[in-house]
């Protein structure tokens, strides 16, 4: 969705002040908003200035994860439509996935629950787009121009190489996984530190206590989702949901702390359903069961 269609420089330095000023955060409620908004406009409100406006104000906020819904109105005052002529938005809503091919051939594949704000060409600098949620990218090679993929804790710097970067909102760690080539990870929060990860690494940031640590991945499968797959990896029940309402658009309960403790490790293939992977869940996590209630599933142990 182009946010509009103008060619105005100015607008990636505003966007560069305004994610590097604000802190705050965008939770699902904030993300579906947005959507939800945005598609009302795109329907046949772009005609009034005051719905553009705000929605201009969400998409700053929802595709930055930088500002909170109390926060939108600080946008709205401080950044007008003019600034943002030059970039466009990609979203993945919940329940499915985004792709774009962006102006310089770099292909980028967005999962459920995410954004990307990007500008619609690129600058003789360098190449910079910001991202909520979880994203592969496989960056076309540009020695004279790195990418550089900013997101709320961390920025990933890349000259021409393929990894994947997770930063929900709300989740205990942030991560960065290298398929191909070799990236450089700043953490401006863990003492301004940057860190080089060769093919097979994962960077495991956790903003909590600021402490970052290594592990040894299969690359192919953390970026599996892009094909369907899901992998987990001594994963916990709590963070197999979150997955799962975002892939499926659907909300998960559970009433018990044994849960956070499960470490499962499974994989699942693309053509299972939702309720194929739920009936495996409860196999693996002996004594639960659950139901269903529309979107909602309600998990008991």
């Amino acid at each position: 969705m182009d946010i509009n269609k103008g060619k105005n420089i100015e607008g990636q330095l505003s966007l560069e002040e305004l994610w590097k000023e604000s802190d705050g955060d965008v939770n699902p409620t904030t993300f579906r908003e947005f959507v939800r908004l945005g598609s009302r406009i795109d329907k046949g409100e772009k005609k009034s200035r005051t719905a553009r406006a705000v929605l201009v104000s969400l998409a700053v906020a929802a595709s930055l994860a930088v500002v909170a819904m109390v926060a939108f109105s600080f946008a709205r005052d401080r950044f007008t439509v003019s600034p943002l002529e030059s970039t466009c938005n990609l979203v993945a809503e919940y329940g499915q996935t985004s792709s774009v091919t962006l102006e310089d051939g770099t292909v980028v594949h967005l999962n459920a629950g995410s954004t990307l704000l990007y500008p619609k060409e690129f600058n003789k600098g360098n190449r910079i787009v910001f991202l909520t949620g979880e994203g592969n990218f496989a960056v076309a090679k540009d020695p004279s121009r790195a990418f550089i993929v900013k997101t709320a804790h961390m920025d990933v710097k890349a000259l021409g190489t393929t990894f994947c970067v997770q930063t929900y909102p709300g989740e205990r760690t942030v991560r960065t996984t290298l398929k191909e080539g070799k990236v450089q990870v700043d953490i401006p929060s863990a003492g301004d530190k940057s860190y080089i990860l060769e093919p097979g690494m994962q960077l495991i940031y956790a903003p909590s206590d600021r402490s970052v640590s290594f592990d040894r991945v299969d690359a192919r499968k953390v970026m599996g989702w892009e094909d369907g797959y899901l992998y987990f990896v001594n994963a916990s029940f709590p963070e197999i949901a979150a997955v799962l309402e975002r892939r499926f658009n659907v909300s998960i309960s559970y009433n018990s702390e044994n849960m956070k403790r499960n470490e499962i490790n499974v994989r699942f293939m693309p053509e299972e359903t939702l309720y194929d992977i739920l009936d495996v869940l409860k196999l693996l996590i002996p004594g639960s069961r659950y139901k269903m209630d529309d979107d909602r599933i309600y998990w008991h142990f």
